[in-house]
Formats: C-alpha cells, sequence, structure tokens
C-alpha cells in the first residue's frame, strides 16, 4: 500500500481530506476485505494516527496535544460517522 500524503497537507478542510482519501480507502477495503478481513484493522487505525496527526499541524490548539486531536477525532466520528470510507464500514480502527 502505498503512502497516503495526508499529513503535510493543512491546506486541506477535514472534508476535503476525506474526498480525497475515500477512494483510496474504499479500494483498500474492497481488495484486501475481501480475502483477509481481520489485516485492515491495523491499516485503519494507522490512517487514524495519521489524521490525529493532521489535525496536529492543522489546527494551532492541538499542536503539543496528540490526547486533545485525538478527542477531537473522536468527537468528529461520533457526530459524523460517514465522513471517512472505514468509519462508515465499521472498520474504524482505534484512535488511542
Amino acid at each position: 500500500m502505498r503512502r497516503t500524503g495526508v499529513r503535510n497537507r493543512s491546506d486541506l478542510s477535514l472534508e476535503e481530506v476525506a474526498l480525497w482519501l475515500n477512494p483510496m480507502l474504499n479500494g483498500w477495503i474492497n481488495y484486501y476485505g475481501r480475502f483477509n478481513k481481520s489485516a485492515l484493522k491495523p491499516v485503519m487505525r494507522q490512517i487514524n494516527f495519521t489524521l490525529i496527526k493532521w489535525c496536529m499541524r492543522k489546527y494551532k490548539r492541538f499542536r503539543y496535544s496528540k490526547a486533545r486531536a485525538c478527542q477531537y477525532l473522536i468527537k468528529t466520528f461520533e457526530t459524523r460517522p460517514y465522513l471517512f470510507a472505514h468509519w462508515k464500514r465499521g472498520i474504524q480502527g482505534s484512535f488511542v
């Protein structure tokens, strides 16, 4: 799997990041999920970690607090579970 390159794109909003990542995530889920669904969990967890790092670079209030960035993404997941493809399909991974 190739690198997503999201971490350095602090010029994008969260919705734009979702639009950029969702086709790639759908492809990974469709391909790898067909044969080995349990192998997707660590990959999706890494995507969530990348989103946390993206939040830390994008928003100054999260710059030095990984926990606050994680809480922000958890609240986003709870309010908008259909934003990212892996959240939609219930393969959320973990944020912690």
